[in-house]
């Protein structure tokens, strides 16, 4: 996704919504939004299969336009900010050509993956079993945007991939590719949390191609769990200047 070693610096929750939906609408409109509700809490959220999440969601949604919900979910972004990966600005200058850097990220990123499972080490709780790293590797935008064009590509890797591959039901799949601990627990309860809360997830992939190009970028999900997808992917549209700048072929 980019940054595999980035340093989460603030406790994403509630309230990180609450700045960013007051930073573009106002108080008055968080007040009205939340009139109520049970506020959603991430660290109860998973015991009531994210019930509040499901209702704060669908009340946002009747209450502002599509494309301002995603602009603001995409800042939302589980706190992240594009100074944490800001290595990567130079890195990318240093290279000149936007492929030379993707790639040479792409074999940093997978040589470490590849030290863990030699080392048997873990990646935030998860094993690099030999099965884990030849899906990794048959999915290369899980380490590192890959250009297709004018898009970057991303893809999210799966919360738990060994339970992903093992799992029997595209259910189980979607489950287990779920970070989220806002709505993971409502995807077995048979009443998602609306698939528009994946803009954050969009956000967060955002990030690292934001800091190393410098800029706020426009993006889309393609695919989400929540959505029915059975992974989620992500893309990012490249400015013209840069293509035509850092883009040699």
């Amino acid at each position: 996704m980019g940054d595999t070693n980035i340093k989460y610096d603030e406790k994403f929750g509630i309230n990180t919504f609450k700045r960013e939906i007051c930073a573009q609408l106002g108080d008055g409109f968080w007040d009205r939004l939340t009139e109520g509700l049970s506020l959603p809490d991430i660290d109860t959220e998973a015991a009531c299969k994210c019930c509040r999440m499901r209702a704060f969601m669908e009340r946002f949604e009747s209450m502002a336009e599509p494309e301002t919900v995603q602009n603001i979910l995409c800042k939302v972004r589980h706190g992240l900010h594009p100074s944490q990966s800001a290595w990567a600005r130079e890195k990318f200058l240093e290279a000149g050509d936007l492929d030379v850097f993707l790639q040479s990220h792409l074999e940093s990123e997978l040589a470490h993956f590849e030290e863990l499972n030699r080392s048997g080490k873990d990646f935030y709780g998860q094993y690099i079993t030999d099965q884990v790293l030849a899906f990794i590797r048959e999915h290369p935008s899980m380490l590192a945007p890959v250009r297709a064009g004018n898009v970057l590509r991303v893809m999210a890797f799966p919360a738990d991939i060994s339970q992903y591959l093992a799992a029997a039901s595209p259910q189980e799949k979607r489950y287990h590719a779920c970070h989220c601990p806002f709505a993971k627990e409502s995807i077995l309860s048979g009443a998602s949390v609306s698939p528009a809360l994946c803009s954050c997830s969009l956000g967060h992939v955002m990030n690292f191609a934001e800091a190393f190009l410098n800029r706020p970028l426009q993006g889309r999900v393609v695919s989400s769990v929540l959505d029915g997808g059975l992974t989620c992917e992500y893309e990012i549209d490249i400015p013209e200047d840069i293509l035509e700048e850092y883009v040699k072929i």
